[in-house]
C-alpha cells in the first residue's frame, strides 16, 4: 500500500474525513465506555463535519493521508496560544495500519508545526489505552506532561488521558 499525504480540500474531502473522524470517535467512545465506564465523550459526534473548518489555515490544517486514491489516514493541528500547536484527530483507519501512515501524519504534522505556523511547542492528548499511539510520540520525542489549560478533555475525564509535548 502506497501512502500519500495532502492537505485536505474543504468541502471536497469533507465526507472522507467525516467517514474516518466518525468511525474513529465511535470506536474511542466504545473502548472510553467498555474501559473506564464513562458514558460521554469529550467531542460532540454530531458536529464532525461542521467542526472541520476549525483545523484550517491561518489556525489550523488538516492533513488527508491516501492510498490508492482513497482517504486511509486523517490528522490535524491547531493554534493554542502564542508559538503552541496542538495534534488533533489523528487517525488511520484500521485496514491501512502498519503502512507508516501514522508516522508520515505525525511527522508531517511536526513540520508544518515548526514551519509553517512558527510554533516552539507541539501538545497533544490521548486515552491512556492508546498504547501505540504513545510509542510513536515518544519515538518522535514527546514528552508527558500535566494537563494543559486549552485542552478540550473535560476535566472529569483526565484522569483517563495522557498529555504530551515536545519543542520543535
Amino acid at each position: 500500500m502506497n501512502i500519500s499525504l495532502r492537505r485536505a480540500d474543504l468541502p471536497a474531502d469533507s465526507d472522507a474525513l467525516a467517514g474516518l473522524l466518525s468511525d474513529y470517535l465511535t470506536w474511542a467512545v466504545g473502548r472510553l465506555r467498555e474501559e473506564y465506564g464513562l458514558a460521554d465523550s469529550p467531542t460532540d459526534l454530531g458536529t464532525i463535519r461542521e467542526s472541520l473548518p476549525s483545523f484550517v489555515p491561518p489556525k489550523g490544517l488538516l492533513l488527508v493521508a491516501e492510498a490508492d486514491g482513497e482517504a486511509v489516514g486523517v490528522a490535524a493541528l491547531r493554534t493554542i496560544g502564542p508559538g503552541i500547536v496542538e495534534v488533533k484527530r489523528m487517525y488511520v483507519a484500521p485496514h491501512a495500519r502498519g503502512t507508516g501512515a501514522g508516522s508520515a501524519l505525525l511527522d508531517r504534522l511536526i513540520e508544518e508545526g515548526r514551519e509553517t505556523f512558527g510554533a516552539k511547542i507541539i501538545r497533544l492528548d490521548t486515552v491512556r489505552f492508546m498504547a501505540e499511539a504513545q510509542g510513536l510520540y515518544g519515538s518522535r520525542g514527546f514528552i508527558e506532561r500535566e494537563p494543559y489549560e486549552e485542552t478540550e478533555i473535560p476535566a472529569h475525564m483526565r484522569q483517563y488521558w495522557r498529555f504530551f509535548e515536545r519543542e520543535l
